[in-house]
């Protein structure tokens, strides 16, 4: 007998999950990552491509909205994902703009925001039944 949710398979909303709160601490993990890696002193790197930068920012918030937005099934709460990404991007640019080795930057909250909001708007599509679909994989797995 499957422990998969039958009425799940064309469901686009998270199913219960059996790991919720690993992936929870996973999502705050990510967030801690974020805001070392804005903060951080890095050394000053050459990339061939222009804007690569403004495509690792759409990136990482795409991951960050899109990671929660799939624990998460009320449009209210995603809607909350979504301002507090923005928000967080907000207040990164205003932390870095405080020291001496970074600056802010308004078009890397511009494609902070794009990310979050494209994953924003994949929040009643499939994607957003991936995570719940791994979370069953992994408990089925136990058997």
């Amino acid at each position: 007998m499957t422990k998969y949710n039958k009425h799940h398979q064309h469901d686009t909303t998270p199913a219960i999950m059996h790991y919720r709160t690993a992936w929870i601490m996973l999502g705050i993990l990510y967030i801690a990552f974020i805001l070392l890696a804005s903060l951080a002193k890095v050394p000053q790197v050459n990339i061939p491509f222009s804007h690569t930068d403004k495509i690792i920012h759409s990136l990482m918030y795409f991951i960050l909205v899109g990671w929660f937005v799939q624990l998460y099934k009320k449009k209210t709460m995603q809607l909350f994902i979504l301002l507090a990404a923005v928000l967080l991007g907000l207040l990164i640019e205003i932390m870095q703009g405080m020291t001496s080795y970074r600056s802010f930057d308004y078009a890397d909250e511009i494609a902070n925001s794009i990310g979050a909001v494209c994953a924003f708007l994949l929040s009643g599509t499939f994607f957003t039944t991936l995570l719940s679909r791994f979370d069953v994989w992994l408990y089925n797995q136990q058997d």
